[in-house]
C-alpha cells in the first residue's frame, strides 16, 4: 500500500468517526490555542511597554544631583551644559534640566486640577524627551536666559482648555503664574488625562517662582544613538566625578535604556514560562491520541489480520497508524492556530488597542510540535498493531 492510499484510508477513518475524532483533536486544539494565545498576549504586552518607552524617548541618561550649596547647583548646570554640547557633541544630542511639578492650570473658565505634569526645562527639552512641535515655536535660549513667562503645551491641555480655538499667543495660569502659550506639541500618548500629552513645559529659570528654589537637581542627557550610550555614560560619570567631591554634594547616573532592556528580558522569560505551561495541554492532547489509537487498534484487529495475511508488512501497518495519528494532530493544530489568531486579534484590540498577530515562529513551532506529539504518542499503538499475529488477529470478533 502506497502513502496516497494510506492517507485516503486515514481520511476515511476520521470521517466515519467524526465525533470521536474531534474529541481526540480537542486536546491538541486547546494546547495550540493556549500556546499561541498566551505567548501573543505577552508579545502585545512587550510591544506596549516598548511603545511606552519610545514615547518617553529612548537613549537617555538621567542625572540626579544633590548639591549642598545652591550656587554650586547653578554653576554645575552651566558646566554640564557646555560639556555636553561642546565636548560630547559626537555622543550627545543635548541636555536639559528635568524638574517637574503639578498644580492647577486655568484659562478663562476652564480649569485642570492637579493632573498635568509641569516640566521645567531648556530649549533642548523637547529633543531630550521626544516631544515634537506641532505649531508655534519651542522654548528658546533667550526665553531661558530671560526667564520669560512662556510655555509649550501638550495636546490634552489644548483639548481641555481651548477646544477648537488656537492657543498660540493666549495666556494660561499655573497656580496663578501667567504663562504665554508659544507652542503646541503633537499628540504622542492618546491625549488623555495624566498622559504625556497632559503636560506643560516652561523655562527652568522660572524654578524660583514655581518651586521656590534656584537649585537644579535633575537633568536628562540625550544620546545620539543606542550604540553611544555606554561611552556617553562613562564620560559623563568621569566628568561629574571630577567636578563634584564629597564636600560639594553627590550625583547619580541612570541609563534609561537599562530599564527597557530589563523589561524586554523579563517579558521574554515570562513568555517562555507561559508557553511551557500551555504546552502541557499539548501533552495531554497527545495522551488522548494514544488512548484513542489503542482503542482503534482493538477495534480493527481483524482488519489488521487480513492485511497481514495478504502480505502487508509491519512497516506498512506502522505507517498507516502513524499517518492517522499524525493527521489527527495536524488537523487539531490547524484549528488551534485559527483559534489562536482570533484570540490574539481580540486580546490585542481589547487590551492594547493594536492589531496584534502571532509571531510566525510561534505559529510554526506550535504546529510542528502538535504533529510531533501526534506521531510520538501514536508510535506505541502503531507498533502494537504491527506486532499482531495474523492467525490471532483473524480470530478476533
Amino acid at each position: 500500500m502506497n502513502l496516497l492510499q494510506s492517507f485516503k484510508m486515514a481520511v476515511a477513518t476520521i470521517r466515519i468517526n467524526k465525533v470521536r475524532s474531534f474529541l481526540t483533536m480537542l486536546g491538541i486544539i486547546i494546547g495550540v490555542t493556549s500556546v499561541i494565545g498566551l505567548v501573543s498576549v505577552m508579545q502585545g504586552y512587550n510591544a506596549d511597554i516598548t511603545q511606552y518607552y519610545e514615547k518617553m524617548g529612548v537613549n537617555k541618561i538621567s542625572v540626579s544631583l544633590t548639591m549642598y550649596n545652591f550656587s554650586d547647583s547653578v554653576k554645575m548646570y552651566d558646566k554640564l551644559y557646555e560639556y555636553v554640547n561642546k565636548d560630547l557633541s559626537g555622543l550627545a544630542s543635548g541636555v536639559s534640566p528635568a524638574m517637574k511639578t503639578s498644580g492647577t492650570i486655568q484659562y478663562g473658565s476652564g480649569t485642570i486640577e492637579d493632573t498635568s505634569t509641569v516640566y521645567l526645562g531648556n530649549e533642548q527639552f523637547s529633543l531630550c524627551n521626544n516631544y515634537d512641535l506641532k505649531e508655534g515655536r519651542d522654548i528658546s535660549y533667550m526665553d531661558v536666559q530671560s526667564a520669560n513667562h512662556v510655555c509649550v503645551i501638550g495636546s490634552y491641555i489644548v483639548q481641555e482648555l481651548f477646544g477648537y480655538k488656537n492657543p498660540i499667543g493666549e495666556t494660561i495660569y499655573f497656580n496663578s503664574l501667567p504663562l504665554k502659550v508659544v507652542g503646541v506639541y503633537y499628540q504622542k500618548d492618546g491625549t488623555t488625562e495624566s498622559s504625556m500629552d497632559d503636560a506643560i513645559v516652561m523655562p527652568y529659570t522660572l524654578n524660583k517662582e514655581v518651586l521656590g528654589t534656584v537649585a537644579v537637581s535633575a537633568y536628562t542627557v540625550k544620546s545620539v544613538d543606542a550604540t553611544s550610550m555606554t561611552a556617553l555614560y562613562t564620560k559623563l560619570n568621569a566628568f561629574l566625578d571630577a567636578k563634584i567631591d564629597d564636600t560639594m554634594g553627590k550625583f547619580k547616573l541612570t541609563n534609561e535604556n537599562t530599564e527597557m532592556e530589563a523589561s524586554d528580558d523579563e517579558t521574554a522569560s515570562l513568555s517562555l514560562v507561559l508557553g511551557a505551561v500551555a504546552s502541557i495541554a499539548l501533552l495531554v492532547g497527545g495522551i488522548g491520541i494514544m488512548n484513542i489509537m489503542l482503542v482503534t487498534v482493538t477495534e480493527r484487529t481483524r482488519e489488521i489480520g487480513i492485511r497481514k495475511a495478504i502480505g502487508a508488512t509491519r512497516k506498512a501497518i506502522i505507517t498507516q497508524f502513524l499517518i492517522e495519528s499524525g493527521m489527527l494532530s495536524a488537523l487539531g493544530g490547524i484549528i488551534g492556530i485559527i483559534f489562536g489568531f482570533i484570540i490574539t486579534l481580540i486580546v490585542g484590540k481589547a487590551m492594547y488597542d493594536m492589531i496584534l498577530l502571532p509571531m510566525a515562529w510561534i505559529t510554526c513551532a506550535s504546529f510542528a510540535f502538535s504533529i510531533a506529539i501526534g506521531i510520538g504518542f501514536g508510535l506505541y499503538p502503531a507498533i502494537k498493531a504491527s506486532g499482531l499475529q495474523p492467525v490471532v488477529a483473524l480470530r478476533a470478533d
